[in-house]
């Protein structure tokens, strides 16, 4: 693996890391106090979508 790919690697691992880990904490803020609303971009539905877009982007670098 050249360092190029594995730079790229870390920076996508980090970035996805970092955004569900958010999201998480989110979630679990909004199940001990659940009338505080959770912000749009960290929705189970925002997470969702997210996440097909990483999965595509994934599948498109495989084919490289």
């Amino acid at each position: 693996m050249s360092k190029k790919n594995y730079i790229n690697n870390l920076k996508f691992s980090l970035k996805a890391a970092t955004y569900m880990s958010f999201s998480i904490c989110f979630i679990l803020l909004n199940g001990l106090i659940p009338f505080l609303p959770i912000p749009k971009l960290f929705t189970i539905e925002n997470i969702t979508h997210k996440m097909k877009k990483w999965d595509a982007y994934l599948k498109l670098r495989k084919l490289k």
